[in-house]
């Protein structure tokens, strides 16, 4: 598996590190301030992490590097770190998710509730608020393969059904049209039988090749 990944506008303290021994604090000589100087920075953190449990991990300049890139359904995972979703980026990742959709995982700490619905109503998207613990980093990946696995099979459920309907629909259009040629429906019905079992083809497939005029 490929993991991508990308960290748009963070700092290394919006990072939960639970390795506390790896952090000093220092005081500001100029301000008198504290700050945080992990060992590693944020990414350096994920990405170890993310090297014992992937083959290979890419990391993204821009998130829109996405695109070129020919991604594999059943091969790829996105991840997504940012401070703020923005309206551009947000266009990125539904055009990802509507051309050529693989596990994502976005991590934000604010954005904007419409920006939100609109990326998790494809029941795809892995979301992670607030701050990220890159020791659950394992754990989220599984869950966002299993989300997008599962969303999967139920699009597929969905347009099957919306096949069978459409299918169901022509067929009643043809019989009807047959019906007032003085027809009755079983008759209508054996008559679509006896020309598709002919033909070698189902009788949703001859309804199909039926002009409806």
């Amino acid at each position: 598996m490929t993991i991508y990944t990308c960290f748009n506008s963070f700092s290394a303290m919006e990072f939960k590190d639970t390795r506390a021994s790896n952090k000093e604090l220092i005081s500001s000589s100029n301000t008198g301030s504290l700050s945080s100087t992990p060992s590693s920075g944020p990414a350096e953190s994920i990405e170890k992490t993310l090297a014992a449990i992937s083959g290979q991990v890419i990391s993204l300049s821009l998130l829109r590097d996405i695109e070129r890139i020919h991604l594999r359904l059943d091969g790829d995972l996105l991840l997504y770190f940012c401070s703020e979703l923005s309206n551009v980026d947000l266009g990125v990742l539904l055009r990802l998710m509507q051309f050529s959709p693989i596990p994502l995982v976005v991590n934000a700490k604010c954005w904007q509730a419409e920006d939100l619905t609109r990326l998790l109503e494809c029941g795809r998207v892995t979301f992670v608020p607030g701050e990220f613990d890159p020791a659950r980093l394992e754990q989220v990946i599984e869950l966002a393969k299993l989300r997008f696995s599962l969303a999967n099979e139920q699009q597929e459920k969905i347009l099957q059904l919306e096949s069978s309907l459409e299918a169901q629909k022509l067929l009643a259009k043809v019989k009807a049209r047959l019906q007032q040629n003085g027809l009755s429906e079983s008759q209508a019905h054996k008559l679509l039988q006896k020309q598709a079992m002919d033909s070698g083809i189902s009788v949703e497939q001859l309804v199909q090749q039926l002009p409806l005029n």
